[in-house]
């Protein structure tokens, strides 16, 4: 109806009063029709939509295959309606250099590109590849600067302004509150200035959040393995582990797709979590139990019995050892998404870690409310795997989940959580019953949120990538909003 009504009306009619008098209109018709660029891809299966200084250099483009010398950001293909070819390239300092380009060379630039994107297969990975044959399961995070800025000022608020402030806690309210105020304020400007001189991928963000945090934590462990005394000894572990831990992240997740840096994050947490319950179970953090007598200098009053719950040295060294489970996680973390015999995108990892908390809480209502300690930290380890695996199996193998999509279904599964333990409040449960309540509410309201999100069907092993388009045939609208050249509309 709307383009028969703009074929029947002249413009002056439906523009009313904010149309352009003739005056006006004639000099911009004189200058000519707009040239209209549409956004297409650098190689032959149609998944690489933007090339990144990184990409580049993974796939060794050179001149005179590759025309731009100069330091960039990220370059952008578009063909012409004339039927001309334009590379984009945003520099380094902001300003847009446009390499106007033959047939013959855009042919060479992808095929230099699809080279080297076959090249990157590595034994045992399966090709996945596009319409010519020509195959790959290299796939690249997209840039997502904004998301990587709002990370790192929330950790600024969470991690480096409170360890800041714990550095000047002896020496006065004033100087601790103004530590931390400076420290959350500063890590904005400096994730802001960061993403305006470089790209800065979605993996990288996400990646560089969670190293930030489980840095934290590591410099929380290491401050109490040595026995930390004071806001200063405990602040510096903290702040240190910190920021280490978001540039070690930001470093790492170069190259990886968003899939490859979640599992990297999924491993060190499971890790971590499994050498934790393994030495809780072997009773390494149990308080040596002793006794005092109840008021000194008279030993006919008799004694009591007391628990120092101080970490001993087994007790650091496990937590040592969680540590170094936590890199090795890090490290070997990538394989689950790059060797896996199914598509492991961002949002799944998030599933299989909410299926591993989910998992600890089900087995804990299952031990007997006299088990010993040792016993709880068991039953928790043996859920926290077998939830784990019971997400990969039902959730990860059957469809592909954005990074949105795993929040959705974490919240979800929140929900469901409340509502369980909500029941055993209503119907004056014990701990243990109320725990078991809230477990199962948790995995129904994890089913029941995946089932509304409606994923798409697995892709196969596309290294962590959640396909674009791949929701265009589950019966409802999607929009893909591209550079403002090119707007695609999937019914």
């Amino acid at each position: 109806m709307l383009r028969t009504l703009m074929s029947a009306a002249p413009p002056a009619a439906l523009l009313g009063p904010l149309s352009l008098t003739a005056p006006l209109a004639a000099p911009l018709a004189a200058q000519g029709a707009p040239v209209i660029e549409t956004l297409v891809p650098f190689d032959a299966a149609g998944r690489i939509a933007i090339m990144t200084p990184t990409l580049v250099a993974r796939l060794r483009l050179v001149a005179p295959d590759w025309p731009v010398g100069d330091a960039f950001r990220e370059a952008r293909l578009y063909r012409t309606d004339a039927g001309g070819n334009v590379l984009a390239v945003l520099r380094a300092d902001g300003t847009v250099a446009r390499y106007p380009l033959t047939d013959d060379a855009m042919a060479s630039i992808r095929r230099v590109v699809d080279a080297g994107l076959l090249a990157q297969g590595r034994g045992g990975e399966r090709l996945v590849g596009g319409g010519t044959g020509l195959g790959t399961s290299l796939e690249v995070s997209q840039p997502a600067g904004n998301a990587f800025v709002r990370n790192q000022a929330l950790l600024g608020l969470v991690a480096y302004g409170p360890s800041a402030a714990a550095l000047l806690s002896e020496s006065g309210g004033a100087a601790a509150a103004g530590a931390y105020f400076l420290a959350a304020g500063t890590s904005y400007f400096v994730a802001a200035n960061t993403v305006k001189h470089r790209t800065v991928t979605r993996a990288q963000a996400s990646r560089a959040a969670h190293g930030g945090t489980r840095g934290a934590l590591t410099g929380v462990a290491v401050a109490a393995m040595a026995d930390a005394d004071g806001g200063p000894a405990w602040g510096a572990p903290i702040l240190v582990g910190a920021i280490g831990g978001t540039i070690v992240g930001y470093h790492q997740a170069r190259g990886l797709s968003d899939g490859e840096a979640a599992s990297a994050g999924l491993f060190a947490d499971l890790g971590a979590l499994t050498t934790l319950g393994i030495g809780g179970t072997a009773s390494v953090f149990k308080g040596r139990e002793y006794q005092e007598p109840f008021e000194p200098g008279f030993p006919e009053r008799g004694t009591y019995t007391r628990t120092d719950n101080s970490l001993r040295g087994p007790g650091k060294a496990t937590i040592g050892a969680a540590i170094g489970a936590l890199v090795v996680g890090y490290a070997l973390g990538p394989r689950y998404a790059r060797r896996a015999a199914y598509n492991v995108t961002q949002g799944d990892a998030s599933m299989v870690f909410t299926g591993a908390v989910l998992g600890a809480g089900a087995f804990s209502a299952m031990r007997s409310e006299r088990a010993d300690q040792s016993v709880a930290y068991g039953m928790a380890t043996a859920g926290v795997l077998a939830g784990a695996l019971f997400a990969d199996r039902v959730f990860v193998r059957k469809a592909d989940r954005t990074g949105a999509d795993g929040t959705l279904a974490q919240l979800g599964a929140f929900a469901g959580a409340l509502m369980g333990a909500g029941v055993g409040a209503m119907a004056d449960a014990n701990g243990q019953a109320t725990l078991g309540l809230a477990s199962a509410g948790g995995l129904l309201g994890l089913l029941a949120a995946d089932g509304i999100i409606g994923p798409a069907k697995d892709a196969g092993p596309l290294r962590g990538v959640m396909q674009t388009g791949a929701r265009a045939n589950d019966g409802r609208v999607f929009v893909s909003l591209g550079p403002v050249s090119s707007v695609r509309i999937t019914f």
